[in-house]
């Protein structure tokens, strides 16, 4: 992966929570109920969640459909 992707790794845990919510890359989360996702583990409050949201956005991790986030396929 390229130095412009890169992601703290706090935000890299925070895909893989996100991920797993949302069924893979195929389904979208709500924005809020994402936020909510993340803050559910123990590890991360509101502030790490919107911030990893946003790294993870504008590095193309997810992208918004609306005010659903969706994970950005890999393959």
């Amino acid at each position: 992966m390229d130095e412009e992707r890169r992601i703290p790794p706090f935000a890299e845990d925070i895909l893989t929570v996100l991920t797993d919510a949302a069924g893979g890359t195929s389904e979208e989360l709500p924005r809020d109920e994402a936020i909510e996702v993340i803050t559910d583990d123990e590890r991360f409050d509101k502030a790490d969640a919107e911030a990893a949201v946003e790294s993870l956005q504008s590095r193309g991790y997810v992208y918004y459909v609306g005010e659903h986030i969706r994970i950005t396929p890999t393959d």
